[in-house]
């Protein structure tokens, strides 16, 4: 009777032994999508100032930048309107591949 008790008691043990050890890898496959996850927030772009003055080229509206004196198509063209001709401060998210500022704010600079 003693040895049944006893391999009851060790199949138990081991029985209780696989689910933790599946409960685990179950806690583990959900760490590295949460890594990931912060890697894609910090792959996201950075907002960036840019300084220039909002000139019109062809149809478009664009920013000329002051310290690179790069030219760069702005995605908000009816903000961009109002400043026409004006130093302006603008944040925005730069798609370098398309040279285009996505436009979160414009401001006047005052000299």
């Amino acid at each position: 009777m003693k040895k049944i008790v006893i391999r009851v008691a060790s199949l138990a043990l081991a029985a209780g032994a696989v689910l933790l050890a599946g409960s685990q890898s179950s806690l583990q496959a959900s760490v590295p999508h949460s890594r990931s996850f912060a890697a894609q927030e910090q792959a996201k772009p950075q907002s960036k100032i840019f300084t220039g003055t909002i000139a019109k080229d062809g149809d478009q509206f664009v920013l000329r930048e002051d310290s690179s004196r790069s030219m760069f198509q702005l995605d908000d063209q009816q903000s961009a309107g109002k400043f026409a001709g004006k130093r302006v401060k603008v944040t925005g998210v730069l798609d370098a591949s398309n040279n285009i500022i996505q436009v979160q704010s414009i401001e006047e600079v005052k000299a």
